[in-house]
């Protein structure tokens, strides 16, 4: 014997109009903050690396611990900035981040 499924999808009415025609748009609550924390200062001979990573690394590493785990990767032979960024992103997973981690670290002693 077969079996006879059938489905009824409910139609929409209208689909609204898209965004900037008729109406104005509704407003919506901030749900992120924008706003990034940003350093700013001379490089000297002395720098380097420099680390771009979202909170899900800084809410659980100081700093220094970023530094101190970036530079210990760069120090390896045949070290790039790329395994240094995974590193990185690694100890703030082990460190018990639970927020998106995006890292990247930029070489810049070769330029200065």
């Amino acid at each position: 014997a077969g079996c006879d499924l059938s489905i009824e999808v409910p139609r929409q009415q209208e689909a609204p109009p898209p965004l900037g025609e008729g109406s104005a748009a509704p407003e919506l609550p901030q749900l992120l903050l924008a706003e990034p924390t940003v350093a700013e200062r001379p490089l000297c001979a002395a720098d380097r690396f420099v680390i771009l990573a979202c909170d899900g690394v800084w809410d659980v590493l100081t700093d220094q611990q970023a530094c101190d785990c970036v530079r210990s990767a760069l120090a390896a032979e045949n070290a790039t900035p790329t395994e240094a960024a995974k590193k990185l992103a690694g100890e703030a997973y082990a460190a018990g981040s639970t927020d998106n981690i995006s890292v990247v670290v930029a070489a810049i002693l070769p330029y200065l």
